[in-house]
């Protein structure tokens, strides 16, 4: 099955709304990625971003990064 993830440029307009289809990716993880950047790159009120795949727009209150447990760190062997 395919997994693509889309990531959409919504553009506000006074006459309406505009849709570009920026980047696409094969996981979340990579989606997210791009959603963050062109996030943080964009300095316009009017642009947002959101990630579609193909049943709709995925719902993403935030995304943070999740450091390993300390035990998942080490490269020791325990016995």
């Amino acid at each position: 099955m395919d997994k693509t993830i889309l990531v959409v440029e919504c553009q506000d307009y006074t006459w309406g709304k505009s849709y570009s289809i920026k980047k696409h990716a094969d996981t979340l993880e990579k989606a997210s990625e791009y959603l963050v950047a062109l996030k943080n790159l964009n300095d316009s009120k009017n642009t947002t971003y959101e990630l579609f795949n193909r049943f709709g727009q995925f719902e993403v209150d935030e995304i943070k990064k999740v450091e390993p447990k300390e035990s998942e760190e080490t490269d020791e062997i325990r016995f």
